[in-house]
């Protein structure tokens, strides 16, 4: 078998594992959601310390921003029937205007899940404006973390691509090799 047989059966491979939908990650992310939500509504907002009820947002807001910035790295990444290759010049595409946008969304929506999750309960009535706006800041702050978290910890679909383009980009781990040419 030549190197470059090999080398394509990898790069079939890592295709396959990036064709699929990653459900059981995004479906703990949901569950880790729906803890969040219930931790904070039966255990920590009865808390009789303020510390103690700023971890219910901190938790929620962590964990839906893991939500939001995992839903597209979760879809389906590649299509075994139509493999492209990449261009001649390289694909060099970068990915952090994404997580940044999946940021700015995790932040405006974590706030707005909390103060929903919040309401206006009867242990909650006694909390002061200020405990509320900063139940707020917490859970958007800690939803921009969270939503930068797949990037560390990728779900299968994801993984396997960015295995599969440091393959095609010809990097072994160790460094990269580019060149380039002039005709005159």
């Amino acid at each position: 078998m030549s190197d470059r047989s090999r080398e394509r059966a990898q790069e079939d491979e890592l295709c396959r594992d990036a064709s699929h939908f990653d459900w059981a990650y995004l479906g703990a992310l949901v569950v880790a959601d729906a803890g969040a939500v219930t931790l904070d509504d039966l255990a920590l907002q009865s808390n009789a310390h303020a510390g103690v009820r700023m971890l219910g947002p901190a938790f929620i807001g962590l964990s839906w921003g893991w939500t939001v910035g995992s839903v597209y790295l979760t879809l389906p990444q590649c299509s075994p029937g139509l493999e492209p290759a990449p261009p001649p010049e390289g694909d060099s595409r970068s990915h952090w205007p994404l997580a940044l946008s999946f940021g700015l969304l995790a932040a405006v929506t974590a706030p707005v899940l909390v103060g929903v999750e919040t309401g206006e309960g009867t242990s909650t009535l006694a909390w002061s404006g200020g405990e509320r706006a900063t139940r707020l800041v917490v859970a958007g702050a800690t939803g921009v973390l969270g939503s930068m978290v797949p990037y560390l910890l990728p779900p299968s679909s994801w993984r396997a691509l960015r295995k599969l383009q440091s393959l095609r980009a010809g990097t072994d781990g160790h460094g990269a090799m580019m060149s380039y040419g002039v005709t005159f």
